[in-house]
């Protein structure tokens, strides 16, 4: 896929991110689950990629964490943005960005976390190479997604089963039936 493409594409999914903030609440109960999974303490440099409205990273901050919180919509970080301030963490760095192009030095941070974000990917294993890059030595990643079997993994495989694949290139993965 040349740029032009990828970069049109990435345009689409801005836009329809944008809308997401109904369906925002199921994803809380998870990022407790996620943060506890990956052991976040207190002090550690943190990165949420594909934060969406926040609530790994405000999870990651009240466990006391330092929180780097990176998404491409700029319509969900204002929301999450309002949410770590009415969670008081102000503290937290949002930063509207492309998860395929972290813009991070090599081993920045302890933990990378991402719910779901990396997954929406047009190129998921960049986004996850680019996790790999960010982390230091010895760090951890962690993420949470659907799987396949269960009814939202089922869900996306009705959609992508029925649904234009984006450019060819973009189109490494599929959801499995």
């Amino acid at each position: 896929m040349d740029h032009a493409s990828l970069s049109e594409f990435k345009d689409r999914q801005r836009e329809m991110w944008a809308s997401f903030t109904p369906t925002a609440m199921f994803t809380t109960p998870v990022a407790g689950h996620l943060v506890t999974f990956a052991d976040v303490g207190a002090g550690e440099a943190v990165l949420d990629v594909g934060t969406g409205t926040g609530v790994v990273a405000i999870s990651a901050a009240r466990a006391g964490a330092r929180v780097t919180a990176l998404d491409l919509s700029p319509e969900l970080l204002e929301q999450a943005r309002e949410k770590g301030r009415i969670a008081q963490h102000e503290d937290i760095v949002w930063v509207e960005g492309d998860a395929e192009a972290l813009p991070y030095p090599d081993e920045s941070f302890d933990i990378v976390l991402s719910q779901f974000g990396h997954i929406f990917a047009p190129r998921p294993d960049v986004v996850i190479a680019e996790m790999r890059r960010v982390l230091k030595p010895n760090g951890r990643i962690a993420f949470a997604t659907w799987p396949p079997e269960h009814l939202m993994g089922r869900m996306f495989a009705f959609v992508a089963g029925n649904s234009p694949l984006p450019p060819s290139s973009a189109a490494s993965w599929r959801f499995r039936r």
